[in-house]
């Protein structure tokens, strides 16, 4: 207990360098308006349809992180051994399986995610080949893989729209799941909705054992992505709710493993539901570009990252030193592999190891690869299912902490000790690849004046 507050020390410096003191200057967006370079601009830079504007962000943005890698490299080294520490204190066979014990998770799973994955980078590969030939680039760099294909589609979603919108892509749950949750998002006042002076960014779910769910977010009716951020945070709070009327206090509060199960399962249905209703080629194409950038956001990027994780402690554990030059090259490695010999690497890219906060929470990000492939099969079951499925589904919600992750989750009709929840994932993936790359391809019709 004493030592806590030095163990946190790596973190806290991370955190203090990479919020505070690092500064990216200004960049001119392709409006020619002088944008600050921050950490919540870069990705909205990247996204710019003007490439000068994606390829100064990005290596401006790396910039900072060369001039800083050997504090980066300091920072977590030091985590990694805190980990290796806490792990040989306590006599675990390793770090991982330290971090892996409270979720009563074997190795094989996190092993089979990565196994899984690699064996489906094929997929992944045709993404990006897609994307490049979309842009009409002659090679895909790292800072052309956020903008969009189908250009930014223009909308107007009023919140209480949002709200019926996704009531009625999460039919399958029934009425009163439905019922409850429309309640919550419009009369029961759930959820501070929108952007106010000194609020603080991003979106969250919250509550205790004897309080309403709670939701903080910033709704944008001229973004989708407001809807999808409402019907992802909804299900954090119908998960809450759920257990906590279900189970008592000890029991009530569900593990992380499981938290991201239950919000992207609403956002996989409402997808689906926008998909069957969209009236354009161009909706359709932000629809799935969508999906397939949260496919691989979530599951190819994190598991690379989860191996990564892999690789670092095991070094660790063996004595051998983590150096900035041994970070970056790992991390090389990795990137080379998981974007394959056509996707040009730039030499700032190998840093982005060095950035990531999850790191300081060791064997955390494996759980967002695990959460969506179980979101997506358990999705599946109950779009196409009936009764059994869905009141399967709903008796995980109602479990709260009672059982192991892994039990819950076989319950409610997915093994994550095999592969198959992945694999169906990339299935998925695959599927949706086929839609866009058909519609691509597709002639846009000529108007005449």
């Amino acid at each position: 207990a004493m030592q806590g507050e030095v163990a946190g020390g790596p973190s806290k410096i991370f955190e203090q360098l990479n919020d505070a003191d690092l500064k990216f200057g200004f960049v001119i967006n392709e409006n020619g308006e002088k944008i600050e370079l921050t950490q919540s601009s870069f990705r909205s830079l990247l996204e710019s349809p003007k490439r000068a504007v994606r390829k100064q962000a990005f290596h401006q943005f790396y910039t900072q992180f060369q001039n800083h890698q050997q504090t980066l490299a300091a920072t977590l080294s030091t985590a990694v051994l805190q980990d290796v520490y806490v792990a040989r204190a306590r006599n675990y066979p390793s770090a991982r399986e330290a971090a892996l014990f409270g979720d009563n998770v074997p190795v094989a799973v996190y092993d089979n995610l990565i196994e899984t994955v690699r064996d489906h980078l094929d997929v992944l590969y045709r993404y990006l080949e897609i994307r490049r030939k979309a842009l009409k680039l002659r090679d895909l760099h790292s800072y052309d893989t956020y903008v969009s294909l189908g250009g930014v589609e223009k909308v107007n979603i009023p919140y209480p729209k949002a709200v019926e919108t996704i009531c009625s892509a999460l039919a399958p749950l029934g009425d009163a799941y439905v019922k409850t949750l429309r309640a919550g998002l419009l009369e029961d006042r759930w959820v501070d909705r929108y952007e106010n002076q000194n609020k603080r960014s991003g979106a969250f779910s919250y509550g205790c054992y004897d309080s309403p769910p709670y939701i903080l977010m910033n709704y944008r009716p001229d973004t989708i992505d407001g809807m999808f951020t409402l019907a992802h945070e909804g299900g954090h709070s119908m998960h809450s709710h759920h257990s906590r009327k279900a189970q008592p206090y000890q029991y009530s509060q569900y593990t992380i493993f499981v938290a991201e199960v239950a919000s992207t399962f609403n956002e996989t249905l409402l997808s689906d539901y926008l998909l069957e209703r969209a009236t354009s080629r161009e909706q359709r194409i932000h629809l799935l570009t969508r999906e397939i950038d949260e496919i691989r956001g979530t599951i190819f990027r994190q598991t690379m990252f989860a191996e990564y994780e892999k690789v670092l402690h095991a070094k660790a554990e063996a004595g051998e030193p983590l150096t900035a030059e041994s970070l970056r090259a790992d991390y090389r490695a990795l990137l080379e592999t998981y974007f394959g010999t056509d996707f040009v690497l730039d030499g700032a890219l190998d840093l982005e190891g060095m950035r990531i906060p999850h790191f300081y929470n060791a064997f955390y990000v494996y759980k967002y690869a695990t959460g969506l492939s179980a979101a997506i099969a358990l999705a599946e079951q109950v779009r196409h299912g009936g009764a059994t499925e869905r009141n399967r589904y709903l008796t995980f919600l109602k479990s709260g902490g009672a059982k192991y992750p892994l039990d819950q989750l076989r319950d409610a009709g997915v093994d994550m000790e095999s592969p198959e929840p992945v694999a169906k994932a990339m299935t998925r993936f695959s599927h949706l690849l086929d839609e866009l790359e058909a519609l691509l391809l597709q002639p846009q019709k000529k108007t005449t004046s």
